[in-house]
């Protein structure tokens, strides 16, 4: 599989960090979202974002995304059923890249073990305005609309 994210934003300086972040669907076409912690030690606590983490040291960025949303759903699935769309310089940490990748396979709420996080929200294109996420994943919405 290869690793090809379009840029969305500014160009990131180094790539110090590597996130890998995934996009989710339930059965009516709705994006998944996560509510941040909002404790100390979280970046952006309270915030909304997608979920994901950083990819650790020798890790590639799909299984990246499958561990870290196993983690975090309790959702396992092969590396190939996440599909490269987009990378964007983090706001919070300029040396941060977040590689958004999308799940093929559609989820449903009643699946999802909550590991990590507040909550989490399935929300129409029209609702994702009206939630305060982390900038990177406004800005990816923007782009991924557009």
């Amino acid at each position: 599989m290869t690793e090809d994210f379009p840029l969305i934003g500014a160009a990131p300086e180094a790539e110090r960090v590597r996130v890998a972040a995934v996009l989710a669907r339930d059965g009516e076409g709705r994006f998944l979202a996560q509510l941040r912690d909002d404790h100390d030690g979280v970046a952006a606590p309270g915030k909304w974002s997608l979920f994901g983490g950083r990819a650790e040291p020798g890790e590639g960025l799909a299984e990246a995304a499958a561990r870290e949303f196993a983690e975090e759903t309790g959702l396992r699935f092969a590396r190939s059923d996440f599909t490269p769309l987009a990378k964007t310089r983090s706001a919070l940490r300029h040396d941060w890249v977040i590689h958004v990748f999308e799940l093929g396979p559609r989820l449903s709420a009643r699946d999802i073990r909550l590991g990590e996080g507040a909550g989490f929200a399935f929300l129409t294109r029209e609702q994702i305005g009206d939630f305060d996420f982390i900038t990177n994943y406004e800005q990816f919405f923007e782009a991924f609309f557009d």
